[in-house]
C-alpha cells in the first residue's frame, strides 16, 4: 500500500531568478510553459478536498504541505492566508506542517511577520560565499542575488527561518563554504548533490573520469567538510546530510530520504495546474517523465499510485539495480536519488552516478565513527572497518544476489528508445 504524507505545492510555476543548474527551467524540460503562471485557489481547494479524503481513507493524521516554485513568494501575501484557511476548513483534524522553500530575495520583514502568523517555516536556497552565489543563483538580468539572499537570512533569525538549503558546488573550498556558514550563523543547514545523469554530468563532475576508481571528487569534497563540521565546538550548524548519514552507521532506522537510506519516498507534488506527479526534480532525465494525466480537478490523488514513474520513485530504494543489491553499504545508500541513476541506454537499471563518492564518504565515516569508539562499544554494535578500494572491486565480481528480472524490466522500461 502506498502511503504520501507530504505533498510539494508548485502555487507558482515562474521564477524570478535564473539558476543554471535548475532542473524546472535549465535542464531540458520546458513543459512548465504549459503551466498556469499562479496555482488558482479553486486549484487549492479541489487538493484540499482530495486531501481530505486520502487522508481519511488512508488513516492519515498528519502532511506536510510544502509552498515551492518556481518562486512562491511571487504570490501575493493574502494568497497565503487564503490557502491555510482553505486546508484548516476543509479537513480541521489534520495536524498540518506548512513549510516555504525560496530563493528568499523578496522576502522582508512584512513577509516573515506574515509568514510566523501562519506557522510556515522558512527555507531559503543559497550557493555559498558571494562570489560563487552570484555565478549560479543570478536574476534574469544577470546579476548576482547573494545580497538580498544574505540579508533574508539575517532577518530570518528573529523570525521562523527553518535553516538553508545548499547545492553542491565542489569548486568552492571548504574553508571558505564552513566560513560562510558561520559568518550567517546558520543554524541548520541541508545539502544537496546536483541533479544529473549518465547523459547529462552533474555540476563539476568530469565524465572522462567517470571509470577511475580513485575519482570521487564528491567525497573528497564532502570530507573535508565533515572534518571542518566535526572539529567545531563552537556552536556548529546542524547539517541534515552528516547527521542522517551518522545516524543510520549507528543503526537507527525509519530515516533517510530520496537521497539515502531505505525509507519508501512519500512525497507527491501538484502543480500550478492541479497536475498530481512524481517529484518534479525527476525531469532533469528527459521532458515529461512525470507527466500523467492525474488533476485534483478530476482525479483523487489515490490515482498517482497507479503511475509508473511514481510506483518506481516510491520504492526507489528497493528496486534497484544488481550491484547496488551486492554493496556492503546498500542500506545505508539506498542505490541513491533515482534521478540520478538514469542513462538513455538502460533507464534507470544503473548505479547512481555518485556510487564511487557515496562509498568513499560512507566508508570514511564508519571508520571515523569507530575509532572514536571503545572496543567493547564497536563489538555491540557489530559493525565492521569498511574498505573502499575491496567494495570498489567487489563490483566487478560475480554477484550473489541476482536482480529480479522483472524489476530489471521495470527500471530498463525507461530507455530512451522506448519513449514515444
Amino acid at each position: 500500500m502506498y502511503r504520501v504524507t507530504s505533498f510539494v505545492l508548485k502555487t507558482a510555476s515562474r521564477c524570478n531568478l535564473n539558476c543554471s543548474y535548475c532542473y524546472m527551467y535549465n535542464m531540458g524540460d520546458q513543459t512548465y510553459l504549459k503551466q498556469p503562471k499562479f496555482m488558482s485557489l479553486e486549484t487549492v481547494q479541489n487538493f484540499a478536498d482530495r486531501l481530505k479524503s486520502y487522508c481519511e481513507n488512508a488513516e492519515i493524521t498528519h502532511v506536510q504541505i510544502v509552498f515551492h516554485g518556481g518562486e512562491p513568494l511571487l504570490a501575493k501575501p493574502e494568497y497565503f492566508e487564503k490557502c491555510i484557511a482553505i486546508f484548516k476548513n476543509t479537513a480541521p483534524t489534520l495536524a498540518y506542517v506548512f513549510t516555504m522553500q525560496t530563493n528568499g530575495v523578496t522576502l522582508d520583514e512584512k513577509w516573515y511577520t506574515l509568514l510566523q502568523k501562519l506557522n510556515i517555516a522558512v527555507g531559503i536556497s543559497i550557493d555559498g560565499p558571494e562570489k560563487y552565489h552570484d555565478e549560479y543563483r543570478v536574476f534574469h538580468n544577470g546579476k548576482g542575488s547573494y545580497t538580498q539572499v544574505a540579508k533574508a537570512i539575517e532577518l530570518g533569525k528573529k523570525y521562523n527561518l527553518r535553516g538553508l538549503l545548499l547545492v553542491v558546488n565542489i569548486n568552492i573550498p571548504i574553508e571558505e563554504l564552513y566560513a560562510e556558514m558561520k559568518k550567517l550563523a546558520v543554524s541548520s543547514l541541508n545539502i544537496l548533490l546536483p541533479d544529473g545523469h549518465y547523459d547529462q554530468a552533474p555540476l563539476g563532475l568530469d565524465v572522462s573520469k567517470l571509470h577511475d576508481k580513485n575519482y570521487t571528487p564528491y567525497a573528497d569534497w564532502f570530507i573535508g567538510l565533515y572534518k571542518l563540521w566535526k572539529e567545531d565546538r563552537n556552536n556548529r550548524p546542524s547539517i541534515y546530510f552528516f547527521e542522517t548519514l551518522v545516524k543510520m552507521i549507528m543503526g537507527q532506522e525509519g530515516i533517510g530520504n530520496q537521497l539515502m537510506g531505505r525509507r519508501t519516498n512519500g512525497v507527491a507534488v501538484v502543480e500550478s495546474d492541479g497536475s498530481v506527479e512524481v517529484v518534479d526534480s525527476l525531469r532533469a532525465c528527459f521532458e515529461g517523465i512525470t507527466r500523467n494525466d492525474i488533476n485534483v480537478h478530476n482525479n483523487n490523488l489515490e490515482d498517482l499510485f497507479e503511475d509508473d514513474t511514481f510506483q518506481l520513485y516510491y520504492r526507489a530504494h528497493d528496486e534497484v539495480t544488481e550491484q547496488c543489491l551486492n554493496c556492503p553499504v546498500f542500506d545505508i545508500c539506498g542505490g541513491g536519488f533515482l534521478g540520478h541513476r538514469y542513462s538513455e541506454a538502460n533507464g534507470f537499471d544503473n548505479p547512481t552516478m555518485y556510487c564511487k563518492d557515496m562509498v568513499r564518504l560512507i566508508s570514511f565515516i564508519q571508520n571515523d565513527i569507530l575509532n572514536s569508539l571503545p572496543a567493547t562499544s564497536v563489538e555491540e554494535l557489530g559493525v565492521e572497518p569498511l574498505v573502499y578500494e575491496e567494495i570498489i572491486n567487489s563490483f566487478e565480481e560475480e554477484s550473489e544476489i541476482k536482480i529480479d528480472p522483472l524489476i530489471q524490466e521495470k527500471l530498463r522500461s525507461f530507455k530512451k528508445e522506448l519513449q514515444v
